[in-house]
């Protein structure tokens, strides 16, 4: 005897009128049992259960196999699901804007709600969008695994396993440990071996790396890009005012960028290191070049996790320091820079002592 399907909300919305058009289509035909309807249609007997459920719109193909199954013609049902499937992709790219919205607003790249493991790879898809970064770019900053692993697990070709999710969030900026948490707990949700290992994973994680926030990779690269074409151009086309003043602009830009990185932790730093994050917020707050010292401290708080990348980011800012100390003796005047989005570092991380400077 076949089980009897799940009771539909009292509702017109098309979503769930498909699914009880889907039911009665079943009924008129036995209600044949949802093993007999996989034999015929090739498919799991969940998905066939999932189609009817009303939850989630199904894919094409198991819409056509479901009428097969039950003796219909799909030709009935291709234009009224094409309909709701141009729906749902609207839906779905609004929740994709608002999220984008809210990372670049915030800085904080925390997951959305998603109901279920493909939405979860839509929104890494997304982060990986809000960085610019292709799978071979993503592959060069979290080297864990190949671009080709890495395309296979976004398109769903292979399981989103929680070590592979780990490198994605590092590569695509998700460096906070709360904001990695968030990421690890909606995969959890949907796979208790999953969750075993996100645990393994959260625990093994080093205090050290737990003062990093989130960051925007896109932008990091798009500043350092910036400093090294205003070196360039100070090297080889002459100090002019404009290439100082280009200069000064990215390389502030940096510094902002990584202490915002800091505050957004939420792990307070220890108080020495909370001190220079001070000396150097006071130094660009008061227009003076900070100490490069107190920067070489915070730059591996502030980027734990790609080392190569942080080298490069410390000669620049080194050389930068050394080109703008050496034009203000000069008689080069350095003014307060515009400001990109995300760019205030406010006073203090969280929980530390204001020091006056």
């Amino acid at each position: 005897m076949a089980r009897p399907m799940n009771r539909l909300p009292q509702s017109n919305e098309p979503l769930v009128a498909f699914a009880r058009d889907l039911q009665t289509l079943r009924a008129k035909a036995g209600n044949p049992p949802l093993k007999l309807m996989a034999e015929h249609s090739s498919l799991s007997t969940a998905t066939l259960s999932n189609a009817h459920a009303g939850k989630k719109l199904p894919t094409w193909m198991t819409v056509n196999g479901y009428v097969l199954a039950c003796g219909g013609d799909p030709k009935d049902w291709i234009v009224r699901w094409e309909k709701l499937r141009l729906a749902a992709a609207s839906a779905t790219n609004e929740a994709r804007r608002d999220t984008l919205v809210r990372w670049e607003r915030t800085g904080v790249l925390t997951p959305s709600q998603a109901a279920d493991e493909a939405e979860l790879r839509e929104l890494l898809r997304t982060l990986l969008d809000f960085n610019r970064l292709s799978h071979r770019a993503l592959a060069r900053q979290s080297p864990g695994y190949s671009h080709v692993t890495y395309g296979a697990v976004l398109r769903g070709a292979r399981p989103l396993k929680a070590k592979i999710l780990y490198q994605i969030l590092i590569g695509c900026g998700v460096h906070s440990f709360h904001s990695q948490e968030e990421w690890l707990n909606l995969l959890s949700s949907f796979s208790w071996q999953e969750a075993v290992e996100a645990g393994k994973l959260l625990a093994q994680v080093d205090q050290q790396l737990k003062y990093a926030g989130d960051i925007d990779m896109w932008m990091l690269q798009e500043i350092l890009e910036g400093i090294k074409r205003s070196e360039i151009s100070i090297r080889y086309s002459g100090a002019s005012h404009d290439s100082f003043d280009a200069l000064q602009a990215s390389y502030e830009d940096m510094l902002i960028l990584l202490l915002s990185s800091l505050q957004r932790s939420r792990n307070p730093l220890p108080y020495k290191y909370g001190h220079a994050f001070n000396r150097v917020v006071g130094d660009l707050q008061n227009n003076l070049l900070p100490h490069p010292g107190a920067i070489a401290v915070l730059l591996p708080f502030a980027m734990p996790f790609h080392p190569q990348l942080r080298r490069e980011i410390g000669e620049h800012l080194k050389a930068s320091d050394t080109f703008l100390r050496g034009a203000e003796k000069n008689g080069f005047r350095r003014f307060p820079v515009p400001r990109k989005r995300g760019s205030s570092p406010g006073p203090t991380p969280a929980g530390e002592r204001v020091l006056t400077l």
